[in-house]
């Protein structure tokens, strides 16, 4: 992503729901809302190897800002730039405009958005949603015993339905955002690869949910020391051949380089 080409647009509303560019999002377990939108466009701007800009607007605290997260993980605010922030018309009008009314997640027509908006907990049957939901409470507290509940829940969905399940996949969507705010990213990006491999298989690699899965472990591929990214190199690469997604080749040439310079200088 260029940042002087797009911005990304964040709205909460006034009921606390967020839309990033007009998609529902929720925060992963053990993050606020805050800390997950910065998260994510921090995945996003590891993902693509530049920096993402993004307007904020945040209509239960009334205030508008836009900021700049880079792909090292830092940010900063655009205020004291002295080039202005480049906004679209319509993201200008709607903040100077008055709150809009609480909406609710749009919902797309089932044969092109297959899931819920509201992933990963409404696909899930119960008892298994609510141990999911158990789960995600218990990230707020305590991140390695919800890995250990994530994992024993993703060993139960596999043996009752299988590896590739929707159920299955939406617990191991769950696990994979554990293993990002542990820093396990290693780890973290066996387990985005393996989603990402099997929402290719099931929705295709024009899919929203299957490109957030592959810029996922993109993500987590920059985060690794040296020596781990170097190792988890052929992993990677496979991964961007397999699931063609769009912008898949110049994520491909971008970690080949940085994989020729990690080689070259040990």
């Amino acid at each position: 992503m260029n940042p002087t080409d797009t911005m990304v647009q964040v709205r909460i509303t006034t009921d606390g729901t967020c839309f990033i560019d007009d998609e529902f999002f929720a925060p992963p377990p053990g993050a606020s809302l805050n800390e997950a939108v910065l998260s994510h466009l921090q995945l996003e701007a590891a993902a693509a190897g530049t920096p993402v800009r993004a307007v904020i607007r945040d209509e239960q605290a009334d205030y508008t800002m836009a900021i700049q997260v880079n792909a090292d993980g830092t940010s900063r605010p655009l205020e004291d730039q002295q080039d202005p922030v480049p906004t679209s018309p319509q993201a200008t009008a709607t903040a100077a405009a008055p709150a809009a009314p609480p909406e609710a997640p749009p919902t797309a027509a089932p044969w092109d958005e297959p899931l819920p908006p509201d992933r990963p907990y409404e696909p899930l049957p119960e008892p298994y949603r609510a141990r999911l939901q158990a789960v995600c409470t218990t990230a707020r507290q305590n991140l390695l015993e919800a890995a250990k509940g994530a994992d024993r829940l993703i060993s139960e969905l596999t043996a009752q339905y299988d590896p590739t399940h929707l159920y299955t996949l939406a617990a191991g969507t769950v696990r994979g955002d554990i293993a990002w705010l542990m820093r396990d990213d290693r780890y973290a990006l066996q387990i985005w690869t393996y989603i990402a491999k099997a929402w290719h298989r099931l929705l295709g690699p024009d899919h929203k949910t299957t490109v957030r899965a592959v810029g996922n472990a993109v993500g987590c591929w920059r985060r690794l020391p040296r020596r781990d990214a170097l190792a988890e190199g052929n992993e990677i690469t496979a991964l961007l051949q397999e699931v063609p997604i769009p912008q898949a080749e110049p994520n491909l040439n971008a970690i080949r380089h940085s994989l020729q310079r990690i080689a070259a200088t040990g």
